[in-house]
């Protein structure tokens, strides 16, 4: 998956969810189906959430969802809660997985309060030289890419892409074409 993060633009929820769903696609191509994160909340620190309540949440008529409902989601999908919240600043997938995931990381933040810019950008510098000298990209998506082979079509029945196509479809079935 391409980077997906627009800088102008934070991310809505809807999306969020499922750049999350693509990375937990099974080796078959699927993503988890609302009653799979619904069933997953039952074993996570937050509440448990019905598979309508997931519904909701994956085509945006849930318009005010709880922190509880957020990190149950989050939880259930093994993302930090927080990409969940509103706002581009949250928009970071990878960022907030090494801030979850490693002190070190945070302690490296801690540690960047109240230096100069100039001081930040040499830091940055001179992480992109160890990852350059570990072959590392110096270019890490905001969210990373899903598994390989997923994104793959899958065999069955192909999917129509417009509006336009379903009624042509249609119309072939009633005139028997």
């Amino acid at each position: 998956m391409a980077d997906t993060h627009d800088t102008e633009r934070a991310l809505s929820l809807p999306a969020k969810l499922l750049a999350l769903l693509r990375l937990r696609r099974d080796g078959d191509g699927f993503t988890p189906s609302a009653r799979d994160v619904s069933k997953a909340t039952r074993n996570g620190p937050g509440p448990t959430l019905s598979h309508s309540q997931v519904n909701s949440l994956f085509n945006g008529s849930s318009g005010n969802p709880t922190a509880g409902t957020l990190g149950s989601v989050a939880s259930a999908l093994g993302a930090p809660a927080a990409f969940l919240l509103q706002g581009a600043e949250w928009d970071d997938l990878t960022a907030l997985g090494v801030f979850v995931a490693r002190p070190e990381a945070r302690e490296l933040l801690r540690l960047m309060h109240g230096l100069e810019v100039q001081d930040i950008l040499d830091t940055s510098s001179r992480l992109r030289e160890i990852r350059r000298r570990r072959g590392l990209s110096e270019d890490v998506p905001t969210i990373p890419p899903p598994p390989p082979g997923v994104d793959q079509p899958r065999e069955g029945r192909p999917r129509r892409r417009s509006l336009h196509e379903a009624a042509e479809r249609a119309a072939d079935y009633l005139e028997g074409r």
